[in-house]
């Protein structure tokens, strides 16, 4: 049994690292419906060098802290660093080293770091499904397993599905077993209690999974934000054009978050599952909605959208028609913007004061990879 989880779990981590790379019905309503019309330019850069014992390879960074952003916390896809950098001046403050051995040691194939203060940093283990807590002398206080009783739901934090912590608990992104078809009955967040080690709340898949087969691949990762104005939980399903609300006092509502170029999504055939050319050519054909963001500070949502896309060729392919989607405090639509999903990593970015910061993947990889970039893509009034 032990064989078969480790193996499904494997298939999920190859799923998920593809992912981050990555009837006649009419379109969706566009923003004109509203009477204001935005969209996301790009404004400046924000440049951050690297010494050549690193990359700008990893899974995530975080802006802290949240309420008044201060630092660039960059953890490094090898694991062993988290670097924090001064957002203002760019400037490398310091860093946070980890162990592989030892007394504070910490697995290498620890894959995410989220940082709730600098005595508590939790590290994902993704494999055996453990979390390691340190502090930011590289201090071990304490270590959870994260194995669910079910055995066919894991826990995967990474940059489009990243952790959070919310009194005393870690609400933690989940997905179902590739080795079954999804459906509403199954989760993609559950609440970790930290104090009792113990696990909570689960947050069900919609009803759009019982509609019929959906993949193992791109259908299957459910996104979630939080507004800490609201106390509300947001979720988004790649599946399904409308987002998911439970607030405060767990009341629930749905809400249209649909890109005005896809069309209502369909199951994929059954005969699909184990053919991965056709089962990314039709994904790639009508479209998946990616990640989900809360800005505070504008008080809107942004929502990612991997358009269809006319000309398959490989995976390559995918993030070539891709578009943000603009959404405001009351969730109604107000605008779309393009953007180059090549270009910029949807698993890559952060907010603060001054808007949505994407990673420059290209400029990295074709052009200077003794530093890394971030654009910057500010909010705009486009009505006519």
């Amino acid at each position: 049994m032990l064989k078969t989880n480790e193996n499904s779990l494997l298939i999920i981590l190859n799923l998920i690292t593809f992912s981050l790379l990555t009837s006649c019905q009419k379109s969706y309503q566009k923003a004109e419906n509203s009477q204001t019309n935005f969209e996301l330019e790009i404004a400046s850069t924000l440049t951050f060098d690297l010494d050549n014992t690193k990359t700008a390879y990893n899974r995530g960074v975080q802006v802290y802290p949240s309420q008044n952003p201060q630092y660039l916390l960059f953890f490094h896809s090898n694991g062993k660093y988290t670097s924090i950098y001064d957002l203002k001046s760019q400037d490398l403050l310091n860093e946070i080293h980890f162990d592989f051995e030892g007394p504070n040691s910490v697995p290498k194939s620890i894959n995410y770091a989220y940082t709730h203060n600098f005595d508590s940093i939790f590290l994902f283990d993704p494999l055996p499904q453990q979390i390691y807590l340190v502090d930011s002398a590289g201090n071990n206080i304490d270590q959870f397993d994260l194995q669910l009783e079910d055995m066919m739901h894991y826990t995967y934090p990474d940059g489009i599905h990243p952790a959070y912590f919310k009194k005393g608990k870690l609400f933690l992104p989940t997905y179902p077993s590739p080795m079954e078809n999804a459906t509403s009955s199954d989760y993609g967040m559950i609440e970790f209690d930290i104090d009792r080690k113990a696990f909570g709340t689960q947050y069900n898949l919609s009803e759009k999974y019982d509609e019929g087969f959906w993949d193992k691949h791109s259908y299957r990762n459910a996104v979630f934000t939080y507004n800490e104005d609201k106390d509300a939980i947001i979720m988004s399903f790649p599946n399904d054009e409308y987002i998911y609300v439970t607030d405060a006092q767990g009341n629930k509502s749905k809400h249209f978050a649909g890109s005005s170029e896809m069309k209502t999504l369909k199951p994929l055939a059954n005969e699909l599952y184990n053919d991965d050319g056709k089962t990314y050519r039709m994904q790639a054909e009508q479209g998946f909605y990616s990640g989900l963001k809360y800005d505070r500070w504008r008080k809107v949502y942004y929502r990612f959208a991997y358009n269809p896309i006319n000309k398959f060729a490989d995976r390559t392919t995918l993030g070539k028609n891709a578009s943000i989607i603009i959404l405001n405090n009351e969730f109604e639509v107000i605008g779309e913007s393009p953007i180059n999903a090549k270009k910029y990593s949807f698993g890559i970015n952060f907010i603060n004061e001054d808007g949505l910061y994407f990673f420059n993947n290209y400029q990295y990889e074709k052009e200077d990879d003794s530093q890394f970039s971030f654009d910057l893509f500010k909010l705009k009034n486009a009505t006519p």
